[in-house]
């Protein structure tokens, strides 16, 4: 019987990818002031929903996080995402794309 070819389910359009995880860079978030009112304690690293496409209850890539103090942290949740910076007038994948050069990053690191 012939060897079959393995399959390179990567190339798919749905493939599944490696997530980027970057324990320093989100500790690195957490030392910054709260990107809507400056606070500087309570900081947590929040993970833009809206950065890229993703999976039902999957996480986006830690290249895609922002400081928020805890109050802005709930009251992004509650209010939506979307209308929470438009109310703020804020650029979150700007800010968080910068914080990841910032850190040392070029580039997202390779998802393999």
């Amino acid at each position: 019987m012939p060897k079959r070819k393995k399959i390179d389910y990567t190339l798919l359009p749905l493939a599944k990818t490696k997530p980027i995880r970057s324990p320093k860079h989100l500790k690195y978030v957490r030392t910054l002031p709260c990107s809507v009112c400056k606070i500087v304690y309570d900081i947590h690293a929040h993970h833009l929903t809206h950065a890229e496409p993703s999976g039902t209850s999957r996480k986006t890539n830690d290249n895609w996080v922002v400081p928020l103090c805890g109050d802005h942290h709930y009251i992004l949740h509650y209010q939506g995402e979307r209308s929470f910076w438009k109310k703020y007038k804020l650029e979150p994948k700007i800010y968080a794309a910068l914080l990841w050069k910032l850190n040392g990053h070029s580039e997202p690191p390779s998802r393999s």
